[in-house]
């Protein structure tokens, strides 16, 4: 054994997102939850043991004078208590991290609003995302997802006990004094580690309220992703071709989702492509996947 880091945390969601972000970053190592059965109960089979704990609950844990401890929580400079998990990593790992952590945290940069425009089966399009643009790919801790298609096109609801409502978001992003630094009061947990808005309220109301008023919303949230150093997933399905390009303009990535390679064969998607891709904002990057090229084998059912 080599790495251990034993978190101190009461909130087994806030748990989940951390051990997400740690793991992402030190695969090898064991990340276990203060109080489990499974906890590392020897320190000393170990050859470096790290003790993150939640420091607004916990004073800083004895483990007998064993491992570096790191709080969680920390100033932000203004007043409130945040979690920053670049820090956190930075000090898990030491200086020889530290380099690998500032070259992440640059592309980031150029990567915080990611546009996925899926031709593809629900279960296909969720497989894609887990596997390639999930919340684990995101260096931010509390990574958004946003889905502009019809409800019946969206995933699972949010997490029992959540609320929101795509539909509200979209009405109250017009309002003149709406501020994009507000979008995370309408988000809650969706049970994959994103933060998202919920379904609309009824299942038309993305079309209904337009595409202008969308591109607005995603506007907004680059600009919060930029001021709260967070990354957002934009999934949209379902609109016209002029009216994607113009969701496309304001992405730093773009993800096209097809369903197979065939898909590119005298259908007239390998013209649309090349309008994409002229539609890109200076730097912005453009992906084609395939996914047949990500396929899960899936059961049959009988109907």
């Amino acid at each position: 054994m080599a790495l251990g880091i034993l978190v101190y945390e009461n909130d087994l969601y806030l748990y989940s997102l951390i051990r997400e972000r740690i793991s992402s970053r030190f695969p090898g190592a064991y990340i276990e939850r203060a109080g489990q059965e499974d906890q590392i109960t020897d320190p000393r089979l170990l050859t470096d043991l790290c003790i993150v704990y939640d420091n607004r609950q916990f004073d800083p844990p004895d483990q007998g004078g064993a491992g570096r401890q790191i709080p969680l929580f920390a100033d932000d400079g203004k007043g409130h208590s945040i979690i920053d998990m670049r820090r956190v990593i930075r000090q898990i790992g030491g200086e020889q991290t530290s380099e690998t952590v500032t070259e992440l945290a640059a592309a980031a940069g150029t990567d915080r609003l990611r546009l996925l425009i899926s031709f593809a089966y629900i279960d296909e399009r969720e497989n894609f995302i887990n596997k390639v643009t999930g919340p684990s790919t995101f260096v931010s801790m509390h990574p958004v997802r946003i889905d502009l298609m019809s409800g019946i096109r969206m995933p699972a609801p949010l997490i029992p006990g959540g609320t929101g409502s795509i539909t509200k978001l979209l009405r109250d992003s017009t309002g003149k004094r709406f501020d994009p630094s507000s979008i995370p009061d309408y988000l809650n947990p969706d049970g994959s580690g994103f933060l998202s808005a919920g379904r609309p309220d009824n299942d038309d109301d993305v079309f209904d309220i337009g595409a202008d008023v969308c591109a607005g919303l995603i506007k907004m949230i680059r600009d919060m992703c930029i001021r709260e150093d967070t990354g957002a997933l934009v999934a949209v399905e379902g609109w016209r071709m002029s009216e994607l390009t113009e969701f496309i303009k304001i992405c730093d990535t773009l993800h096209i989702l097809l369903p197979a390679r065939m898909c590119t064969e005298d259908t007239g998607m390998v013209k649309e492509l090349g309008r994409f891709k002229r539609s890109l904002r200076s730097g912005a990057l453009m992906t084609v996947h395939y996914c047949e090229d990500y396929k899960d084998q899936y059961e049959a059912v009988s109907i």
